[in-house]
């Protein structure tokens, strides 16, 4: 059973045309557990949300999980779809090799959903794909902090001050406060 905003989420995908155009060139490339995930995601819903124009202001992030492919097959599905989509910045990463790129001592994810989990931050622990023409979502700790604006670390990196470093560090990075002067941003 999906939530409120699961549902608001679910219909500002369906309502953009990009966001529909790449779940659908996902579906196309057969991927296990193929997703779109991430920036793309959280920033057309913090468009929507602010009464901005939608666009595609970051990298398109293409998720899978297969530890039967190579990681060096990411990188030629970058280059199938900018082939296909030059007008997107295309990041695909097989999730089944990403536990190592915060930690080494992190052990290997188990699924998409497990790898998205691992995001940093809640409102980026977001994901999407197609079946049977409906979006799905991947949303390990829901929706709400994404449609009500609050940005928090996820349970893994709330452990212990490298993680907190990692967090802090993105979120002055990304400039989001003042991108979004309404976005709550949780410090611990």
């Amino acid at each position: 059973m999906s939530s409120e905003s699961d549902q608001q989420v679910i219909q500002m995908i369906a309502e953009t045309p990009d966001l529909m155009t790449i779940l659908q060139m996902i579906e196309r490339l057969h991927l296990r557990q193929g997703a779109l995930a991430a920036g793309s995601i959280r920033n057309t819903v913090w468009q929507i949300l602010n009464h901005r124009p939608t666009g595609l202001t970051s990298d398109v992030d293409v998720v899978f999980f297969d530890p039967r492919r190579p990681k060096s097959d990411d990188g030629r599905l970058d280059q199938q779809l900018n082939h296909e989509a030059p007008q997107f910045q295309w990041q695909v990463k097989n999730e089944a090799h990403m536990h190592h790129y915060d930690f080494t001592d992190r052990p290997p994810f188990t699924s998409v959903r497990d790898a998205i989990a691992n995001f940093v931050e809640t409102p980026t622990c977001i994901g999407a794909y197609l079946k049977n023409n409906q979006i799905q979502l991947i949303a390990p700790y829901g929706t709400d902090d994404l449609v009500n604006l609050i940005c928090r670390p996820v349970p893994s990196f709330r452990n212990d001050n490298a993680h907190l470093t990692i967090y802090q560090d993105r979120i002055r990075r990304k400039g989001w406060q003042r991108e979004w002067p309404a976005l709550k941003i949780m410090a611990l």
